[in-house]
């Protein structure tokens, strides 16, 4: 029975309620040790054994390692039925690792495996698979996280500075109930929620106010002493900036004030900056930054809306607090200049702390059941993409299977390097003997996969598939062409576009991939291309591969002919899976039992009506479904992220039988004469009616009389509903899957401009909710009013259209219809019925020094637009800030030969606070930029309603 884990670093394991330990005492760094099929590993490891045991140098290899372990067999994650006899090397510390793994490599003729795993997770890894602690894992009891929630404010901010005095810590807490289970050999996990606060603004903050240097130490010794009471510290972008400000201050109290510290502010001082706080880096999208976690945990909201909404404009909090909920009202902004010791900051920090609570109480009910599954610290789940998440569950799995679990890479740049500086070398023993002559030359990367030996990834024998040395711009780099999901195109491929489809039934497999992985076992250990056809079990579909690679002896392959419905060019290849689960196949396991424990839960919520319960169960849905969906064909097919499954054909294995599974089940229905409209990734778009006559509610909330007729209907819903049930019922047999299902579901009525771009109209409770779907209508860089105009022209073409007969008439008059609607709502735009509110733009400024200049040396426009934002608001920028803009007539001051040009036109972006009259607004501007939001959504030539374009209004 494992226990609670809450957090764990490179030194210590944070235990539920216990001090921290040292996670020495549980766990040893090492890496795997094993020799050439053709050696004799016992006579390798007693030679190395004795070299060691006879070294009397205090500074050689031999000095670093502590113990050597006893021959184990491990399994090949490459082929499916190969063994190696492997041994562990231990090291005396964990950082030495790859150094004594790289000394037996290209000294003794080792090979070496699982050395580049962070030690951390190493430790993390192992413990969990021996079932010896697992994050949050309370094992079926009731247990009480503590969380404490703060923000720091300084008088003193400046980029340039590292010890800045911390002024103001305000902070509260709560409490959440919880009790969660898990099995690792049946893969069954269960997370419940039992009791969590609701949000609130009248809530009890302690403000630890500092006016002096005695002060101060006296707060963060409170505040510091006040963490180890708690489970989980929160905030907005602590790790990135409050955590690292408290960290340095007290490190420098530390170095220089000594003498002012009592023995018990020193114990604690000390113990905050050993045990309890780390310096470390954070990874986005390659981009390193500096942050610092707080233990046992450290939960920072900033990194957690990134994860959960990624779609948001914004991740301050400023931005989130309001999108979640929890905003607070009549909200107090201040910029790094205006912060004080006074009232006004107080407020302002005492607000900070109410949203930021309530931001942690929605975000924390999300993270905690995933972390759980996942068994990865918030640091570490929250800063980490599909790829790195899902090969952490992978090798908890192998580490379960002693399976060798391989070297993170990116593919793209080692295919490259064997390309370039490995004259067309295609068998691992002759990389191996190649590397080792040239050690020089290789970067750490490709040493990392070279020290593999005869385990390195099998796509080393064939880089010329992935990377194109013939490529000659960035687009032709990969080369090899892999299909997405099928697409059904509404303008290409159905003609339903510009129709309003009524009664609209969507065939979906909720889990398309997640699902073919989990029924085929397909993994990146479990796949593998065959050039035997008698052997093969499965075929796959890529549209380009090498010539080369195709009349190697790698594979079998046959040209796509008119026979695959489901292709239309390329090449079939034979492959064959493996039937002993794979390391990807157990952790998707875990995560859908997850899910479908928390769907029935959610199920017989709903009968309750506790709306608090349902929205809980929703948040932690939401989460573990994004964590399934993000596991299939992208961690296998990502050759230019670091990751340690790279395996085109298991990719290629999930898409293949996507495009089956969707062309087969629209053959079907076509077959069944049901009007399919549309398709995508994993679900197919069938329209039921042509009038909105069929659908009474929909035409009630539109005010529209109109009689329900049954010739309207294009096909009866319960017939559609009953084909997709007869497509399961064929799919769920040929996958021997019976959780396969195409779930209906269904919407009032949707429109179709082209692919993934498309409105969805829906009544609920007497109105029409419309949903926009796709880049055309995103408008995320416009103001508001751009998409309140887009729904009240379209509100306005349903009521014009309510009904049609034939296809290519309802395409005209719908095209016409939003044509006309848009000029006469912009020509009736009156600026005194808008919210001001919907005419902001919001954008960060930073101080005009920290923009690129042109090459001339002057000022860009930004850092002008700095500049003169200064000057208006009478203070110095010192740091990025956000800002609420209008488009004003005239330009911002000191601004020499202003442009209006573009989507955002700068220079005429006017600080909302600063306004003075709304008549200074330019009305115009507005009207033209919806005008081209408008045009550019529908791809409509003909709306003019302002002055003749130029081609920047598409930019």
């Amino acid at each position: 029975m494992s226990e609670t884990l809450i957090g764990i670093s490179s030194d210590y394991l944070y235990l539920y309620n216990q001090q921290p330990k040292s996670v020495s005492d549980y766990h040893k760094p090492y890496f795997l040790a094993f020799t050439p099929q053709e050696k004799n590993i016992i006579n390798a490891r007693k030679e190395l054994i004795s070299k060691w045991r006879n070294n009397n140098s205090s500074d050689n290899i031999f000095s670093k390692i502590e113990d050597i372990g006893e021959i184990e067999k491990y399994r090949s994650f490459w082929e499916f039925n190969k063994t190696w006899d492997v041994f562990k090397v231990y090291t005396i510390k964990s950082y030495l690792v790859p150094e004594v793994s790289d000394y037996l490599f290209f000294n003794y003729d080792f090979y070496t495996a699982e050395h580049d795993i962070p030690y951390h997770q190493r430790s993390l890894i192992d413990l969990a698979s021996e079932d010896k602690i697992w994050l949050f894992d309370t094992n079926g009891k009731k247990e009480t996280i503590k969380c404490l929630i703060y923000d720091i404010e300084t008088t003193q901010f400046d980029l340039s500075k590292t010890n800045i005095p911390i002024d103001i810590i305000g902070y509260t807490d709560f409490n959440i109930d919880f009790k969660s289970s898990k099995d690792l050999d049946v893969e069954e996990f269960s997370f419940d929620i039992i009791d969590c606060p609701v949000h609130s603004e009248d809530i009890d903050i302690t403000q630890l106010i500092s006016r002096n240097l005695d002060e101060e130490i006296e707060n963060l010794y409170k505040f510091c002493k006040l963490l180890k009471n708690y489970h989980i510290i929160s905030g907005h972008n602590i790790a990135g900036f409050d955590n690292i400000q408290i960290h340095n201050r007290v490190k420098w109290i530390l170095s220089n004030q000594k003498s002012r510290l009592s023995n018990d502010e020193l114990k604690i001082f000390n113990e905050f900056i050993n045990i309890y706080s780390r310096v470390d880096k954070s990874f986005h999208f390659g981009v390193g930054s500096e942050v610092v976690n707080f233990y046992p945990s450290s939960f920072d909201t900033y990194q957690a809306t990134r994860k959960f909404y990624p779609f948001l404009d914004s991740f301050g909090l400023k931005a989130v607090a309001p999108f979640i909920g929890v905003g607070v009202k009549d909200r107090l902004i201040l910029t790094p200049s205006q912060i004080k010791i006074d009232n006004r900051t107080l407020k302002y920090n005492k607000q900070d702390v109410i949203e930021q609570r309530g931001v942690t109480l929605n975000l924390i009910q999300q993270a905690l059941p995933l972390s759980f599954t996942t068994c990865m610290t918030f640091d570490n789940l929250l800063s980490s993409g599909a790829v790195n998440m899902w090969d952490h569950m992978a090798m908890i799995r192998g580490s379960l299977q002693k399976k060798i679990m391989p070297p993170i890479c990116r593919p793209f740049s080692i295919s490259k390097t064997l390309l370039h500086n490995f004259n067309d070398i295609d068998t691992k023993e002759k990389i191996i003997t190649e590397g080792r002559n040239n050690r020089e030359q290789l970067s750490k990367e490709f040493v990392r996969v070279l020290k593999y030996g005869e385990e390195m990834p099998d796509w080393v024998k064939y880089p010329y598939v992935i990377y194109n040395v013939n490529s000659k711009d960035i687009d032709d780099r990969l080369n090899y062409h892999m299909p997405g999901g099928m697409t059904i195109k509404p303008d290409k491929d159905t003609e339903s576009h510009f129709i309003p489809w009524f009664n609209l039934i969507v065939a979906d497999v909720g889990a398309m991939y997640p699902t073919i992985l989990k029924a085929m076992n397909i993994g990146a250990d479990t796949v593998q291309i065959c050039p035997n056809p008698d052997e093969s079990n499965e075929l796959i579909w890529l549209k380009k591969l090498p010539r080369k690679f195709l009349e190697s002896n790698f594979c079998n392959y046959s040209d796509i002919s008119e026979q695959d419905s489901f292709a239309d060019k390329g090449y079939k290849l034979d492959i064959i899976i493996d039937n002993k689960p794979g390391v990807i196949n157990c952790a998707m396991t875990g995560i859908m039992s997850m899910i479908s424990k928390v769907k029935k839960e959610l199920k017989e919520t709903k009968k309750s009506g506790d709306k608090s319960e349902i929205d809980r169960l929703k948040m932690m849905y939401q989460s573990i479904k994004g964590a399934r969906n993000a596991g299939t064909h992208g961690i296998l097919a990502a050759p230019n992220v670091s990751g340690r499954q790279f395996n085109l054909w298991g990719a290629a294995a999930i898409t293949t039988k996507g495009q089956m599974i969707l062309a087969d089940t629209l053959d079907y229905l076509e077959k069944k004469d049901i009007r399919v409209v549309y398709g995508d990734t994993d679900g197919i778009y069938l329209g039921c009616s042509r009038s909105m006559g069929n659908l009474p509610d929909f035409s009630n909330a539109l005010n529209i009389v109109i009689k329900d007729n049954k010739e309207d209907w294009l096909s009866n819903p319960e017939y559609v509903l009953s084909a997709i049930k007869e497509c399961n019922k064929r799919w769920q047999t040929e996958l021997n899957y019976p959780d396969f299902e195409l779930e209906p579901e269904i919407h009032d009525c949707m429109i179709f401009v082209k692919h993934k771009n498309y409105l969805i109209f829906d009544e609920k409770n007497g109105t029409i909710e419309m949903t926009t779907k796709g880049n055309n209508f995103k408008g995320s860089d416009k103001a508001n009013i751009a998409r309140k105009i887009l729904r009240k022209i379209m509100i306005n073409v349903l009521k014009e259209n309510p009904n049609w007969i034939d296809e290519k008439k309802a395409r005209n008059d719908i095209k016409k219809s939003i044509t006309n609607n848009t000029k006469k709502i912009l020509l009736d735009f009156d600026l005194s019925k808008v919210e001001i509110d919907d005419l902001t733009i919001i954008q960060s400024v930073k101080p005009s020094n920290q923009y690129k200049k042109n090459q001339d040396g002057s000022l860009s426009t930004f850092g002008k637009r700095a500049v003169a934002l200064e000057k208006l608001l009478n203070k110095p920028i010192k740091s990025r800030i956000k800002i609420k803009f209008v488009i004003t007539k005239n330009h911002l001051p000191g601004i020499s030969n202003p442009s209006k040009s573009g989507v955002k036109p700068i220079d005429y972006m006017y600080p909302i606070e600063l306004l003075k009259n709304v008549k200074d607004i330019d009305l115009k501007w507005y009207k033209k930029m919806i005008e081209n939001y408008i045009q550019g959504a529908f791809g409509l030539h003909d709306i003019e309603v302002t002055e003749q374009k130029g081609l920047d209004a598409w930019m």
